[in-house]
């Protein structure tokens, strides 16, 4: 039996998010269906179903020919602060509907993003300059931010697109989960605030690079909305990489640009992590699934890449003979290539 009463939470929270006024938050946004899940039972749309596959982690899907948002019960949250949560997925479900064009390859860029201390430290400045512009619009730090971004853009031109992908897609709906919050409960929503500030500032935050992204675009989008360079259509997504193209470039910053002792010490810091998190489970070697199986998909969130190995906590989804299958659980996994996998091990934490 689960720890919690899943019909009981669903009812909670649906009456909550009734009560949003959705086109204020993004315009043509609608409500969706939704469902919450545990280790043993799913409610989806007013009574318990069977669990499948599908169902893992916190995103959305595509489920008995509808797209709807998912939601791993865990962990106790307040009715606002859940149902802000639930209306994020919810506006994942609403940008592939609408047929947003710039997902990433989140599997190709585990293995080909790298990690740079000079684009890490340009970004964090970005940020500072970004919670500026949040207590106070200013357009000329406004286009400072928008000429860093041109100089990253052209010197790191992989990692800067992989980064306004994940800027778009989820900054846009931690943008929506911070306007949701706004209408629900504004004691929440001003520790968001609070929550952001200090994440962005703290370069250890910027591993693995996809977290820091949610917040980064939230508050371009923020920034973009201020500027009026950026209208909320249903449609469209945040143009936040097209805004660059009239920017002159900056051939000239090389010898401005510092690298930031902290960026540096927590990429360091994070490669070390890595490598242990991966020795740890080979030394300890508990294999859960010998391969070779096909990936299908992981807990992207916080997955790392170390020297032909991936992580992945709460579970992973994976292909035996054309079936699809799940394991739960933190693992680490041992690749044969970039979409076979060899072994997986149990995390050892």
């Amino acid at each position: 039996m689960g720890k919690y009463n899943l019909e009981e939470l669903y009812n909670q929270v649906a009456e909550t998010i009734a009560t949003l006024d959705f086109e204020r938050i993004w315009e043509g946004f609608k409500p969706l269906k939704f469902a919450l899940y545990d280790d043993q039972k799913c409610y989806f749309d007013g009574e318990y179903i069977e669990k499948t596959a599908d169902f893992c982690a916190n995103t959305a899907i595509e489920f008995q020919g509808e797209t709807i948002a998912i939601w791993n019960v865990v962990e106790e949250l307040k009715p606002s602060i859940l149902a802000s949560k639930i209306v994020h997925e919810m506006f994942h479900a609403f940008q592939m509907v609408q047929g947003w064009d710039c997902w990433a390859r989140e599997l190709e860029a585990l293995y080909k993003y790298q990690y740079n201390a000079e684009n890490l430290s340009i970004k964090l400045h970005e940020n500072v300059l970004l919670l500026d512009l949040l207590k106070e619009f200013n357009e000329s730090k406004y286009h400072e931010i928008m000429r860093l971004r041109k100089y990253r853009s052209e010197k790191f031109p992989y990692e800067f697109s992989y980064e306004t992908k994940v800027e778009a897609i989820e900054g846009s709906a931690t943008y929506v989960e911070w306007q949701a919050l706004k209408q629900l409960d504004m004691d929440s929503a001003d520790s968001f605030v609070e929550k952001m500030e200090k994440v962005m500032t703290q370069p250890e935050y910027f591993f693995p690079i996809r977290i820091s992204s949610y917040n980064t675009g939230a508050l371009l989008i923020y920034a973009m909305h201020c500027a009026e360079e950026y209208s909320f259509t249903a449609k469209e997504r945040p143009v936040i990489v097209s805004l660059l193209k009239n920017i002159p470039s900056l051939q000239n910053m090389d010898d401005k640009i510092m690298i930031d002792a902290e960026v540096d010490k927590a990429l360091k810091v994070f490669t070390e992590e890595s490598k242990s998190i991966v020795e740890a489970a080979l030394s300890h070697n508990e294999v859960a699934l010998k391969g070779p199986l096909e990936l299908d998909g992981l807990n992207i969130y916080d997955a790392r890449c170390y020297n032909g190995y991936l992580t992945s906590r709460i579970g992973l989804r994976y292909k035996e003979n054309g079936e699809s299958k799940l394991f739960m659980g933190d693992s680490v996994i041992r690749m044969k290539d970039e979409s076979t996998i060899d072994t997986v091990y149990k995390w050892v934490s």
